[in-house]
């Protein structure tokens, strides 16, 4: 690649100061909208589109950099690991700690059996992890985690693993047939990993696979590096006629209208985004780099602002914070302390801010690798100095509690997992004795409840011999992570099978909200399933789920204004027996399920009789 060997090549051009435009604005986007969707997904439902914004930007600034530096001959394999580990690890190592330390102070339970995600966080593989530990980010099962967000630095790390390659062969390709030789095979490389979203997507499966995985998501590192390169290279920025820049103006002020849009509406559940939008979305992100710093457009500079700056700046360090912060708030319940879910977002907000400055600055000191006695005389600053003491008397407490948590909760949610996968195993098969099954001298609860179709999620799926027992005959559809707007297409394809009779059971609401996300999907089920239907729905029990109270509000809303829907009401059977439970505080155990598949029963039978009667 270098100018002497390379047909074709532009000669490199290195703006002043290294400072690139609008850079820090763009990351101070990205943080904001992931922050918001953190806090309050129900009202920023597509902030967590800044996530390919953060990928963009750091493929983008990785190719500028080393391309800059190794035309400076400064480019070596041992500094690019070594201040990827300056940069990473201080602070990621801060937050773990301190977060154990705090949540085994007043949350124990919540790191027992964290052991082996905190190994896949610091050996860059928690996005693989947590695909396997069947982690809904959308669904956001508050109770699992502290690091659920983590995910994200575990794409980037094995990119800073993959980049030293993919740069090495760049620079092989641009040596043999030339700079547009190697630019051409990064761009196909590019638009070729952007194809595997949308060619793996399912309707009506579980997207963690998809929003998790590295090989889904590296398009945008990609494009980021193919426009790094591309700004690397640029000897200067060309002056735009009027009409160019108007245009570009424009564009530009369209693309940030859209950008806020799509903060605003693109739920993660809509299968458009994985189909299309996200890509979408990311080149847009992509000509927001072009107009901002590609061509430094005049009306780019609202995001050289120092507020935007600010937040850009210190991204890392609130990304690292904010989840820690936002799920030991929801442990503790803090919203009733409030009593105002403005104060109590706001005193969210100031605790992140709060800490990113300490870590930051704590981080900086020890990526310079000074020495003690300096670091020593820094920390006696009044603020920075009381806050380290605490901060490492809690980190030690953390580490102790990293040491000593108990394995139990891995040994429950392991058996859980088996419980529910074996049932699946066997749902097809159990379903086709069901459909043979000839009830002996059928009471009359027994006629009643012949003929039930039941739809539901893993909550279903785990009582489901249980079910069986109580209703007989009973054709159950259940899956792990299963969401309400599922539910349509589930009937209709029992319908199309004959399956649907005239009493249907449902168990949806425990993997995500309803109102604001899928009324419309809800409200078209009921209206296909029709008002001769009996419908049962049993409502959801799960105290750490944010959207536990509104969804079950908006089921008694339901029956109020349909006469044939009953709701179940498992939350207030759930709520007085906690030992009925396993230990994620949601899916009914052993003992659980018996009494699960007994109130759904006699819930059915009383209601169903009642209407015989009438």
């Amino acid at each position: 690649m270098e100018s002497n060997s390379v047909k074709n090549q532009p000669p490199l051009h290195k703006r002043k100061g290294g400072k690139l435009s609008g850079i820090d604005g763009l990351k101070g986007i990205a943080i904001i909208g992931v922050t918001l969707f953190h806090m309050m997904p129900e009202v920023v439902p597509g902030g967590y589109l800044g996530v390919s914004l953060f990928l963009l930007l750091t493929g983008y600034l990785l190719a500028y950099t080393n391309i800059n530096e190794y035309f400076q001959r400064r480019y070596s394999l041992k500094e690019y690991f070594w201040k990827r580990i300056k940069r990473i690890y201080p602070g990621l190592l801060i937050v773990i700690l301190v977060t154990l330390g705090v949540n085994s102070l007043l949350v124990p339970k919540s790191i027992n059996g964290i052991r082996p995600e905190i190994v896949s966080i610091l050996l860059g593989y928690n996005n693989i992890w947590q695909i396997f530990q069947n982690a809904d980010y959308f669904t956001r099962l508050t109770n699992t985690s502290p690091f659920t967000h983590l995910w994200f630095l575990g794409i980037e790390i094995q990119y800073f693993i993959i980049w030293p390659i993919l740069f090495f062969l760049f620079r092989k390709i641009c040596q043999t047939i030339g700079y547009r030789g190697g630019l051409i095979a990064f761009a196909l490389l590019a638009l070729g990993t952007a194809t595997v979203m949308p060619l793996l997507y399912t309707p009506n499966e579980d997207v963690t696979r998809l929003y998790y995985g590295t090989d889904t998501r590296i398009y945008a590192l990609l494009f980021g590096a193919f426009l790094g390169i591309l700004r690397a290279h640029r000897k200067h920025v060309q002056p735009l006629s009027p009409v160019i820049g108007a245009i570009n103006t424009l564009v530009f002020i369209a693309l940030m209208i859209g950008l806020v849009v799509a903060y605003a509406l693109l739920n993660g559940q809509y299968p458009v985004v994985y189909q299309y939008m996200m890509l979408l979305v990311t080149f847009g992100f992509c000509a927001l780099i072009l107009l901002a710093e590609y061509n430094r457009l005049p009306v780019a500079k609202v995001l050289n602002t120092h507020t935007l700056g600010w937040f850009g700046k210190r991204s890392y360090g609130i990304f690292l914070w904010q989840y820690p912060v936002i799920y030991l708030f929801q442990q503790l319940k803090l919203i009733e302390f409030f009593g105002n879910e403005v104060i109590y977002n706001l005193a969210i907000i100031a605790i992140i801010l709060l800490l990113t400055i300490w870590s930051d600055a704590v981080s900086a000191k020890i990526a310079k690798g000074v020495p003690i006695s300096v670091l020593v005389a820094w920390l006696k600053r009044i603020y920075i100095r009381i806050l380290s003491i605490i901060g490492c008397v809690i980190m030690v407490v953390g580490l102790f509690a990293l040491f000593t948590a108990s394995d139990e909760k891995i040994a429950d949610l392991s058996d859980l997992q088996n419980r529910l996968q074996a049932n699946e195993a066997i749902q097809q098969e159990e379903n086709e004795k069901a459909r043979n099954l000839t009830v002996v001298d059928p009471t009359e609860i027994d006629q009643a409840l012949t003929g039930v179709a039941a739809i539901g999620d893993s909550v279903m799926l785990g009582a489901s011999p249980a079910l069986r027992t109580a209703l007989p005959g009973v054709y159950i559809d259940a899956k792990v992570s299963r969401y309400v707007g599922a539910g349509l297409d589930i009937a209709k394809a029992m319908d199309a099978e004959n399956r649907l009779g005239k009493v249907v059971l449902i168990s949806l609401g425990t993997n995500g909200p309803i109102t604001g996300y899928y009324e419309d999907e809800t409200k078209a089920l009921i209206n296909y399933l029709g008002p001769d239907r009996e419908i049962f729905w049993i409502n959801t029990y799960a105290p750490d789920l944010e959207w536990e109270k509104p969804n079950n509000d908006y089921l008694d809303k339901l029956a109020k204004d349909h006469k044939n829907i009953t709701v179940i009401d498992w939350y207030s059977a759930a709520s007085k027996h906690p030992e009925w439970l396993s230990d994620d505080g949601v899916h009914p155990n052993d003992l659980g399920v018996e009494n699960f598949a007994k109130l759904v029963r006699e819930k059915m039978a009383a209601t169903l009789v009642k209407a015989d009667s009438r």
